[in-house]
């Protein structure tokens, strides 16, 4: 029989198709022992390794040391891809799957055009009456499509021939870069220790059956053996080391007839025994004193194959983590202040251990199971602060200790000056006091957007740029860290700011009154106080010099220059103080003026008056203005701050008749409130031109010239000049000469008195189309052309002339189909109205009539060939040949029409035969020509 073995397939069918092959089925649990052969085929950094050895196994197929493989080859090699191999996928041996290793090598093989052996390799040392699972890994290593591999897995006994059973089969491996895993269970007769293998192809090669073989292994299979701690049902236990802890091992399985167990423990590399054989199912193990990991396992066999490590099967393995000790450790500040939660942050070592429970002691007789507890003390001191930490079952407690020191807070603070006023310092004083250490350092807040850290307590000033009410905060800390904070409110109070107006007085007033202008910030001048000193060394106690009222007056008995002083305090103290000149003025003061070009006073134009005056001491306070007092005594014009040679200008109603008007112009000039000076002068103002200026506002470039008219209307006498851009001065405007664009022309009338007027017009000169017209065009008789002609410029409108045989004369190329020739004129127009025109010659060919016969016999009458329109076809060619083919006659171009000779003798009469190509788009024409004689 022969059976297909698929990948994967369950463990309990596998053991069915067992019993069938080898007529011996076991329970559907079974186990497995260690691996007794498995062949890896090897692995190294080369991409290929050497042949098959005798440790490696044999085979029928021819090894290549290149990779390239055709049928019947074989290679060892680490990787199968497309480079070394067409069609095959990229591939590394079965252990990449999991290690990711590309070291391992594989054996790749592309079968043999016939099927047959394929691979084989002896497995010595396995035990009699044993059943073992033999494995293997497969892959389909071409890409896709081909022949599919499949194989028969054939176990023979140590004489090769003898075969244990029928064969497994793979049946077809499929393609898909995949390993698949094949397996299959056998049992070895008593007495015989070796088996052979054989991996037979059932397909043959040609295109595909390429495949990859790795991981050949033989392990006992047997009944189920299994095992767990006492109590336990993950199969791990952890401890800590040196505790000498006891653990119950037990077998969870029943031991088959005639099959012993023992228990092992993986140490150095190795499984080593911890007990006997026998049938024992409970085992008793003492925790080592190291710390470490170690496996323990129960394996199984027959009494007689107990002691072979080639032979048994074997447990799950039990994990025993032994662990150090944890070492308790924390972390906290060294000192904190009264008041604050000081924080304990656990940092024990665990050393792999889990730790179970912490136990805190603070001193204070409080305590925390917490693993990172924060604790407030209630007073000063100093403290010790346990910590006792226990690990897993059997750790021994860890314990620490560690001191803190909780100190007292220190107490903030201090004292500032008043009155606080706006640009004068404030001083601050500290007062804080500490009970712990000293106060390290001082952080002042002045509540003005600055502050400023002090090492010392020295009284100290600040400077507030700015009037309001601030918040002082002080944060002191001491040597223990610790701080204190304390905040008081400071008022700044705005400075008052002195000002007061003088009056303007001399000598013989009565007295001077002075003005009190002095403000503050926060409005509130109704509480200020005043202080005022004349400066006056002559007051009496009857006319003092001081004075505290808020707008006072007072009698000087002398012309002179005083200092004025003003002090005013405002309510919550703070002053300001001014000081001014103050003059008392003579009493006589002389009002003087002049007038610039009194001559030529023109109406239109501004009149400029220069301040002369003068006064016996000080300076002149006020001058007052009548420029028409006779016509308007009312109008004044009043200059308070008046000072020599200034100017005052004023501008009169401009007149155009009569010739002159005559202005009286009064000056009155204070040098006090009483003293008064006046002065009269009459001027005289000349009539001015009246004009109008007319021009167009817009032109065309070839417009032609324009001749600009402006007139004085008043009957002014005197002359005008133009100017500007394109015009000449007599007022000839020329667009050529300006071109295009816009353009100010100003015209200047001056009368004969002198006074000019002026007046100024935009002209616009608009651009004209661009246009070309031409070449002149030819046309044959009965056909069509386009007028030919272009145009730039904007907004383009367009008219023929005439529109005979046109299609469209408002076109800009319109279609002409013309019968006689004609000239036509373009006219271009632009959005602007501007114009230009250009013309096009159009010249009509008629068909030429060709006489069939003429006589040139010197009557006069029909002597020459003349053919009608031809001489309008430049270029044309005329030919005439004999019956012979001689060629009698040729021109290009037909001016002088055929006499009928030939070198200069006349030709005998008969007929001729003659060819004319008119060109110009006409066919060639020929025909038969008579001579009559």
């Amino acid at each position: 029989m022969l059976f297909t073995l698929k990948p994967g397939k369950p463990l309990a069918l596998i053991a069915c198709f067992l019993y069938i092959l080898f007529s011996y089925c076991q329970a559907e649990a079974q186990s497995l022992g260690d691996p007794v052969v498995k062949i890896t085929f090897g692995s190294g950094t080369a991409s290929r390794a050497g042949a098959l050895s005798a440790d490696s196994g044999s085979t029928t197929y021819v090894y290549s040391a290149s990779g390239q493989i055709g049928e019947n080859y074989y290679t060892i090699t680490n990787q199968s891809n497309t480079t070394v191999h067409g069609g095959f996928v990229t591939s590394y041996d079965h252990d990449y799957e999991t290690t990711g290793n590309t070291s391992g090598y594989m054996m790749v093989v592309n079968g043999n055009v016939q099927a047959g052996t394929v691979y084989t390799h002896t497995v010595p040392g396995l035990c009699g009456n044993t059943q073992y699972q033999f494995g293997v890994w497969i892959k389909n290593v071409l890409s896709t499509g081909g022949i599919l591999p499949n194989m028969v897995f054939h176990i023979y006994a140590a004489d090769g021939v003898t075969e244990l059973g029928t064969g497994v089969s793979t049946g077809d491996v499929p393609t898909g870069n995949v390993w698949h895993n094949y397996t299959a269970n056998f049992t070895l007769p008593a007495g015989t220790g070796d088996v052979v293998i054989k991996l037979v192809s059932n397909a043959s090669g040609t295109q595909g059956n390429d495949f990859a073989v790795d991981d050949i292994t033989f392990s006992p299979y047997g009944s189920t053996v299994s095992a767990v701690f006492n109590g336990s049902t993950t199969g791990t236990e952890t401890t800590c080391a040196g505790s000498a802890q006891t653990y119950t091992i037990n077998a969870t399985s029943t031991l088959a007839s005639g099959y012993v167990q023992k228990l092992q423990m993986y140490t150095n590399g190795s499984w080593t025994d911890l007990s006997t054989a026998g049938t024992a199912t409970t085992y008793t193990i003492t925790t080592p004193t190291t710390a470490g990991t170690y496996l323990y396992r129960l394996v199984s066999a027959i009494t007689a194959n107990i002691t072979s490590a080639s032979c048994v099967v074997a447990s799950n393995n039990l994990t025993l983590i032994v662990t150090p000790a944890p070492v308790a450790a924390f972390t906290t500040a060294d000192q904190t202040c009264l008041g604050t939660a000081n924080v304990f942050t656990d940092a024990s070592v665990t050393n792999g251990s889990t730790i179970q429970s912490w136990a805190w002691n603070f001193g204070d007789g409080q305590t925390s199971a917490l693993q990172s507890p924060t604790h407030t003390y209630a007073k000063t001191g100093t403290y010790t602060v346990t910590l006792t930490v226990t690990g897993n079952t059997g750790c021994t407690p860890s314990v620490i200790t560690k001191t803190v020191t909780i100190n007292a807070l220190p107490v903030a603070a201090f004292s500032f000056t008043t009155p606080d006023c706006l640009t004068q310092a404030v001083t601050i004083t500290d007062q804080s006091t500490t009970g712990t250490g000293t106060i390290t350092t001082w952080l002042w807040d002045y509540g003005d957007g600055t502050t400023e850290t002090k090492t010392t307590n020295t009284a100290f000033t600040h400077l507030y740029a700015s009037a309001g009410t601030y918040s002082i905060k002080l944060t002191i800390t001491n040597t223990g860290g610790c701080t204190a904070t304390l905040t008081k409110s400071l008022t700044v109070s705005p400075l008052p700011v002195a000002a007061f107006a003088m009056p303007d007085v001399c000598l013989a007033d009565a007295s001077a009154t002075f003005t009190n202008n002095s403000t503050i910030a926060d409005n509130s001048t109704g509480s200020f106080t005043y202080l005022w000193n004349f400066g006056d060394a002559n007051a009496t106690t009857a006319n003092p010099n001081t004075s505290t009222l808020k707008n006072p007056s007072h009698k000087y008995t002398q012309a002179a220059v005083y200092q004025v002083t003003l002090t005013v305090t405002s309510a919550s103290g703070c002053t300001s103080a001014i000081t001014q000149s103050f003059t008392v003025n003579g009493s006589i003061p002389v009002a003087s003026f002049t007038v610039a070009n009194t001559s030529a006073l023109c109406s239109d134009q501004q009149v400029s008056f220069t301040n002369t005056s003068t006064v016996d001491f000080g300076s002149i306070t006020k001058v007052e203005w009548y420029y028409d007092y006779g016509n308007n005594p009312g109008t004044v014009e009043t200059d308070e701050s008046p000072s020599y040679g200034k100017i005052y200008n004023h501008t009169y109603t401009a007149f155009h008749t009569p010739a002159s008007q005559n202005y009286q112009v009064r000056m009155v000039a204070y040098s006090g409130g009483s003293c008064v000076s006046i002065m009269d002068k009459t001027i005289t103002l000349l009539a001015v031109p009246d004009i109008t200026f007319t021009a167009p506002s817009a032109v065309c470039v070839n417009g032609g010239t324009v001749q600009l008219a402006a007139q004085e209307t008043a009957g002014v006498a005197g002359t005008g000049v133009y100017s500007g851009t394109g015009v000449s001065s007599t007022g000839i405007f020329d667009p050529t000469v300006s071109g295009a664009g816009t353009f100010t022309i100003n015209y200047v009338y001056t009368a004969t008195n002198s006074c000019p007027v002026s007046a100024s017009q935009a002209i616009t000169v608009n651009p004209i189309p661009v246009i070309t017209t031409g070449p002149d065009i030819t046309v044959l008789s009965g056909g069509t052309a386009r007028l030919p002609a272009t145009a730039t410029g904007t907004g383009l409108t367009y008219l023929w002339s005439p529109a005979t045989y046109l299609n469209d004369a408002t076109l800009l190329n319109p279609t002409v189909t013309p019968t006689d020739d004609i000239t036509y004129t373009l006219t271009v127009t632009n959005s602007s109205g501007c114009s230009v025109s250009g013309q096009v010659n159009v010249s009509v060919l008629q068909g030429p009539v060709v006489p069939n016969a003429f006589s040139p016999n010197g009557d006069g009458v029909n002597d020459q060939w003349n053919i009608k329109y031809l001489n309008t076809y430049t270029n044309c060619t005329v030919e005439v040949y004999n019956r012979y083919g001689a060629r009698l006659f040729a021109s290009v171009g037909y001016a002088v029409p055929w006499d009928g000779t030939y070198n200069g003798t006349p030709v005998p009469g008969g007929v001729y035969y003659y060819i004319i190509n008119p060109k110009h788009g006409r066919s060639t024409m020929s025909g038969s020509l008579t001579i009559i004689r």
